[in-house]
């Protein structure tokens, strides 16, 4: 079972990379930079429970319900940005702020 979990893990995060490096959507570059960071928690903490140290999983899970807070602070953001500039890549965002 640990290693279909680290299957998926991996799996996870080479599409959270796939994403950032063909990206020009800011929201599809956002989420998986979202899936990178989650993938990662995700190792570190199957890890430490097959290895058994088990006290610090929770605080692994904290930091997953930090980085879910800050996707929404993230889109927030986006939300505002696009509303006033209406623009959705970040290449043509430095453009339209210019203006």
């Amino acid at each position: 079972m640990f290693e279909i979990q680290i299957i998926f893990a991996f799996g996870l995060f080479s599409l959270g990379l796939y994403g950032v490096s063909s990206s020009r959507d800011f929201l599809r570059i956002f989420f998986s930079l979202e899936m990178l960071l989650n993938a990662v928690i995700m190792i570190l903490a199957l890890s430490a429970h097959y290895l058994g140290y088990t006290q610090n999983i929770v605080l692994a899970y904290m930091v997953m319900v930090l980085a879910t807070l800050e996707a929404a602070v993230g889109l927030l953001i986006f939300a505002v940005a696009n509303k006033i500039t209406k623009v959705v890549s970040p290449d043509e965002l430095k453009g339209a702020v210019d203006e």
